[in-house]
Formats: structure tokens, sequence, C-alpha cells
């Protein structure tokens, strides 16, 4: 029912390592969701389920669901479901590998900043990951940082022992891993996503990871087409609609 979709955090479910799964017939489903991270995959014919929506309104603002097509967002609003359209861009590796080269240039560039470095993170930058205040999903998929070092990757910029931007794993599976990058928004626009992200799909590269990247806005497309990704695309989402709070 999901072969439509390729995401990391579809294939991580489907390996058994995170994420729940429901549907409305076991023996003959109609349809079916995967939630897992702040993500709710659908899948089938769209249809109204006031169980279903009670799960998806359980996840909170934060919920993205990603429905196989854009008829369903009728079928949830009608059950109860405050959701609105928004678009969300793919992005795909580069037809001919990454340019290791460009990556570690990239990287370098944390030198030029007054006060900051560039770290691999340990279980010291694991703690600071989990306790941000302005991102919540950097670790949030992993159950502690034995597991985060097991099958995790994260790197961190810190200027004068502040966390200021991070690239790290939101999810992964057997190949791949999905890259969560955020910036303290008290250091925006010095170029530290670019510097970060570049230091993670470089390790990705060298050690024969895929990274995925799933792009919010067009900022992380532009700052993805930097790294190497090529854009693929935009595609239909469904968030938290704030105007239904008015």
């Amino acid at each position: 029912m999901f072969s439509w979709c390729g995401d990391s955090m579809l294939i991580s479910y489907s390996e058994g390592i995170t994420g729940e799964g429901y549907w409305d017939d076991p023996d003959n489903p109609s349809w079916a969701a995967v939630f897992t991270g702040d993500f709710c995959f659908l899948a089938g014919t769209p249809a109204k389920s006031n169980e279903l929506v009670k799960l998806i309104n359980q996840r909170g603002k934060d919920i993205v669901v990603i429905p196989q097509t854009s008829h369903w967002l009728q079928p949830l609003l009608q059950c109860g479901c405050r959701l609105a359209e928004v678009k969300r861009y793919h992005l795909r590796l580069p037809a001919k590998g990454f340019d290791l080269k460009k990556l570690e240039k990239l990287a370098s560039e944390i030198c030029k900043i007054k006060g900051a470095s560039l770290v691999k993170a340990g279980e010291r930058e694991y703690n600071m990951l989990k306790e941000c205040k302005w991102e919540n999903s950097f670790v949030s998929n992993f159950k502690d940082y034995d597991d985060y070092r097991r099958n995790g990757l994260g790197y961190v910029i810190l200027i004068d022992g502040e966390l200021a931007s991070a690239a790290t794993s939101f999810g992964y599976y057997s190949g791949g891993m999905e890259i969560q990058i955020a910036t303290n928004p008290k250091y925006r626009k010095m170029g530290l996503a670019s510097i970060c992200s570049a230091a993670f799909v470089a390790e990705c590269a060298q050690r024969g990871i895929r990274p995925h990247w799933d792009a919010a806005n067009l900022i992380s497309v532009k700052i993805a087409e930097k790294i190497g990704f090529e854009y693929d695309g935009e595609y239909c989402a469904l968030c938290y609609d704030e105007k239904s709070e008015k």
C-alpha cells in the first residue's frame, strides 16, 4: 500500500525500527496509516474515520501528514482534524555522487566564524541536543545515547560553548538516515546549517550511508542544493492549521 512512497521514516517502520501502523481491516484494508516520528503516512482510499482522526490529533500540532493523494484532506476535516494543505519538497541524491572536496571546503568555513567550533556529536552533545529548547526533534526518535551512538550520527556547531546549529539523524534504517537540521534563531543567516550538514553528508558518503533530505520550505531546498542534493519536485502535505484556533 505504501509502494508510492520512499521516505526513510517509512522504510524505518517497515524494518521494525520505529513507528506504529493502523488499518481499517486487517484482512482486506482499504486504507492504512503509519505514524513514525512527527509524521503520519496515509495510503489507500480516502475515508472518514473518527479513530484515525483521534490518532492524528493525539500527536499534537507538530504532526505532518503525508497522504497518498490530496483527497484525504476533506474526509479528515469532516471528522474534526484541524489540518491545512502545505507544500513540501523532495530532494534526490546527486546523479554523480557527492563532491567530497566541496563538502570538506564547506565544512571548513567554520574557521571563519569567531568563537565557533564544529564537533561530531558525542554523549555531551547528545545531551545538549536532547535538552535543546528551540528544536525538539534532533534526537527525539532515539531511546537514549547508547541507541544514538550505535545507530545515529550528528554534527553540532558551538559558538562560545552555546549550541548554535546542528545536523543530526532524525531517524535511520539499515542503509540510510534522515537528516534533521536547525539553527538557533540567535545565529541564523551565518551559513551554519550548510557547514554542519556538509560535515554530516560527507561522513554518510564515506561510510556508504544514504542521506535523506526532506525540505519543509524553499530555504531548506537551497541549503540542500548547496550541499549537492538535486531538487525533485514539490508534494502535498497536511499540517496543523493555526487559523482553526481563531
